[in-house]
């Protein structure tokens, strides 16, 4: 039978890092499999001493030119001991299902279908028919009665062309986002060190997400965002959001990694409970915008 040598059975490999930095490191060894699971961080020689999974040295010693990996001091193995083991979690008490519950937690676990990929299934497998064309109706200078009449009537999905809809169009800049008023002190952000933030629904079941959250100003998700916070953009274009020079200030250090991508879903008091409002939320804003004519029973409201 093959036995671990002594000295791996004794001693355990960490990363030390300042405590000032020891958040976004937790959050990025974290989000890479490379925080054992095992043992709790503990201070050693005034630093915190992370535990390291089996193999994250290597990747580690990869990554130490890149933040927030350059932040480590060092990685050391350390005695055992020294840190305390992680307890296991309770055991639940298992609450009375109904027969309704019962049949769904004994059906087989499998991604969730989607209409527009199946989720993380094979890309064709949906059992979903296929969705009919959306209708493009191209509106011109339609009033409300006419949009009414062509379009709401049929309470199906439509792609609406032509709209006035103010001075959204051209003169949203990230620049103008950024300095808009929130009604939010702070919006809850994804920030994922890779690509493909991946949500519910679309990575297989009982795998980790690979995104942390983080709260925020408003102005400060735009910045990140738009490529000037120092993470390399929410989107495929990152840059500067076609601002044409407006004045961020100082470039903005990543929360986990150069190149993490942003996700902001929702703002309000409570994204669990309440719906987004966006006037609420950016009054300034919603009066640059006209979505819609007005009815003619709210004009001059």
């Amino acid at each position: 039978q093959h036995t671990r040598p002594l000295r791996e059975m004794s001693d355990v490999a960490v990363a030390l890092v300042p405590a000032a930095s020891a958040k976004a490191l937790k959050d990025a060894l974290k989000v890479r499999g490379w925080l054992s699971t095992a043992r709790r961080p503990a201070m050693v020689g005034g630093r915190i001493a992370f535990p390291l999974a089996d193999g994250a040295e290597d990747a580690i010693a990869l990554a130490a030119s890149t933040p927030p990996f350059c932040d480590i001091e060092a990685v050391e193995r350390i005695a055992t001991d020294a840190l305390a083991v992680k307890k296991a979690p309770p055991p639940q008490k298992q609450k009375p299902h109904s027969a309704h519950k019962a049949r769904v937690a004994a059906a087989p676990t499998r991604a969730q279908e989607r209409s527009f990929g199946g989720g993380a299934a094979i890309r064709g497998s949906s059992m979903l028919p296929p969705a009919a064309a959306v209708q493009r109706v191209e509106c011109g200078d339609a009033d409300y009665e006419w949009l009414q009449r062509q379009v709401f009537s049929g309470r199906r999905p439509a792609v609406l062309s032509g709209l006035p809809l103010g001075e959204c169009v051209g003169g949203w800049s990230a620049d103008r986002l950024a300095r808009a008023h929130c009604a939010s002190p702070s919006v809850s952000v994804h920030v994922c060190a890779s690509s493909t933030v991946d949500l519910a629904g679309h990575r297989p079941a009982n795998t980790p997400r690979n995104f942390v959250f983080r709260s925020m100003p408003f102005a400060e998700a735009v910045r990140r965002c738009s490529g000037s916070g120092g993470g390399g953009g929410g989107g495929d274009g990152g840059g500067d959001g076609g601002d044409g020079g407006g004045d961020f200030g100082p470039i903005l250090e990543p929360l986990l990694n150069a190149g993490e991508r942003y996700y902001l879903r929702s703002v309000g008091g409570d994204t669990r409970k309440e719906a987004a409002d966006f006037p609420r939320t950016f009054p300034d804003l919603a009066r640059e915008c006209n979505l819609l004519p007005p009815r003619p029973d709210k004009e001059g409201d």
